[in-house]
């Protein structure tokens, strides 16, 4: 099971100061950003100074570094207005000062002069690695296969940030934080591979200098692939923001025996962007979810109860957006049915600020054509503006079913998300196998097919679950019972006839029961399911369409 704990976003830390004149008659003011500072990771970590903003463009006359008093050859970038520099060749583990000194064309202000320390961990580095392990390009890869079916660009690996996921997978895995009840997001310097107690600090760590959100899973089970990790966090609704977030560019992860770390880079985002999930025309949705989440997402409804329906997650960016308020929602089956849901806002989840995530309070119905729309009221470049959304999804007839086929073609995939009421199933049950294709997935049978008298059979709850049906037993009238979106089949073991929504037909090919299990006859098929059955009998193979 997973253990899952909120995804954070940090910004990272600036510090202000006055550019004063030379007749100290005026001052201009400016933030700027000092890197590295506290506990450094990399033995050659770029060292460097920022203006991130000014009430005047800095030009410079000259320009000086020292490191520990010894004089570098850094570089200015006016452009970004950055002096940075970085060491050829491995500084020692150990306190180092860095001195800069800037001296503006424009004589009225005095030169700017800054100091600050850092410490080469005991630990670091001499360089990151320049690509990712096999296991990790399998994890970005699951991740962008998210991205593609909605829409967002894929995500590049980044070797600071997959060293920032490593330290504190590490970390994890040593001091098996999960067990304790400690956030999986922060550390305690008394504890083995402590590296940094917050996210920014363990960014610094690993020489990433930008903004960034983290993604935490935990899984009793250590031999469980990466993949797996990205898929429950991308299921659980707090942990799959990042992963929708456009403003997202590049990557870093790894996964240390139970713990899998996320770390996504962030860049500021213009332009404002409305990402619903599930994705429009996705035909492979999950029906439920159990609540394997920390926050809990049904916290402030105390009347739910896992089960619930798979999380609805709306999800507005834009980096002058603030104000999102959900005016109205509604969830219809394909009948028209409207589904109760639960409300998550940013007016009453502290762990909301532009997202929306609205939750069926049961579980969704297999291989079911569901109609979503959404409608906000936000305040946008300080107008009010109103978004809406109406999309259409499907989902899946057997559980991880989309999973498979996503991570095996997300290519593919896509090319399925149109219409998805349209998109025709298959599955194929060979009579001599142990495992179905649906969809081009190979599932395990949970019985093998039997032949008796002459007459193939299969066993109903294999077939009801390549169908997206459910099943369950009468025994007072021996018969199993089959339903799938107002189609209600009574399958009697004990006569010659099965009902199909309360009406009896007789039949030459009843259902049988075989050692408990109720088995139904390969001719029957095509009566009762209303799906399109083919037997080919020379590979002994039955073909539903449907």
């Amino acid at each position: 099971m997973h253990k899952l704990v909120k995804s954070l976003l940090v910004i990272v830390m600036m510090a202000s100061g006055l550019l004063i004149a030379q007749p100290r008659t005026e001052a201009a003011s400016y933030s700027s950003y000092a890197y590295p500072q506290g506990n450094v990771g990399l033995k050659k970590p770029q060292i460097l100074f920022e203006f991130m903003s000014s009430d005047i463009t800095p030009e410079l006359k000259s320009y000086t570094m020292t490191i520990d008093d010894v004089k570098v050859d850094a570089q200015w970038n006016i452009g970004r207005m950055i002096l940075s520099y970085t060491p050829s060749e491995d500084l020692q583990p150990g306190e180092h000062t860095v001195d800069i000194v800037l001296e503006l064309k424009d004589d009225r202000y005095l030169p700017l002069e800054r100091s600050w320390t850092f410490r080469i961990d005991e630990r670091a580095v001499s360089d990151l690695p320049a690509a990712p392990t096999a296991q990790q390009s399998e994890g970005i890869e699951a991740i962008n296969d998210y991205r593609v079916m909605h829409g967002l660009n894929p995500l590049a690996f980044n070797k600071s940030l997959t060293y920032a996921a490593q330290v504190h997978a590490r970390y994890l895995e040593t001091n098996k934080v999960a067990e304790t009840g400690a956030s999986m997001h922060e550390e305690d310097s008394g504890l083995p591979d402590y590296i940094g107690s917050d996210l920014n600090k363990r960014g610094e760590y690993a020489g990433y200098t930008g903004a960034f959100s983290e993604d935490v899973s935990y899984n009793g089970n250590p031999d469980t692939t990466i993949t797996h990790a990205i898929d429950g966090l991308f299921d659980a609704p707090y942990h799959r923001m990042p992963f929708l977030m456009p403003e997202a560019v590049e990557i870093g992860l790894d996964k240390q025996g139970n713990y899998t770390v996320i770390e996504f880079g962030l860049k500021n985002e213009g332009d404002s962007r409305l990402v619903v999930s599930p994705a429009p025309g996705d035909p492979y949705v999950p029906v439920d979810f159990d609540g394997n989440e920390t926050p809990d997402p049904i916290r402030n409804h105390s009347d739910a109860e896992y089960p619930v329906g798979y999380p609805i997650m709306v999800q507005l960016a834009g980096k002058f957006v603030r104000d999102v308020q959900l005016v109205e929602s509604k969830l219809t089956d394909r009948a028209g049915n409207e589904l109760d849901l639960l409300q998550n806002t940013p007016k009453d989840d502290d762990h909301l600020r532009n997202e929306v995530m609205l939750i069926p309070i049961k579980p969704l119905s297999p291989d079911t054509v569901y109609t979503a729309y959404v409608k906000l009221s936000v305040i946008e470049d300080n107008e009010p503006r109103v978004y809406e959304k109406k999309w259409d999804f499907r989902t899946e007839p057997i559980e991880d079913l989309g999973k498979s086929k996503l991570h095996s073609d997300s290519a593919a995939y896509a090319k399925l998300m149109n219409q998805p009421d349209k998109l025709v199933r298959v599955v194929s049950f060979g009579l001599a196998d142990t495992e179905f294709v649906l969809d081009d997935v190979i599932v395990p049978m949970k019985q093998k097919p039997i032949v008796k008298d002459g007459s193939s059979y299969l066993w109903i709850r294999d077939l009801a679950g390549a169908l997206g049906a459910s099943v369950d037993w009468d025994d007072q009238r021996m018969a199993a019972i089959y339903s799938k979106q107002g189609r209600t089949i009574t399958l009697y073991t004990n006569q010659k006839a099965y009902a199909l929504n309360g009406q009896e037909v007789a039949t030459n090919s009843p259902a049988i029961l075989d050692n408990g299990s109720t088995l139904i006859p390969v001719r029957l098929l095509s009566e009762v399911l209303g799906a399109k059955v083919d037997f080919d009998d020379t590979t002994r193979t039955v073909t539903i369409s449907y």
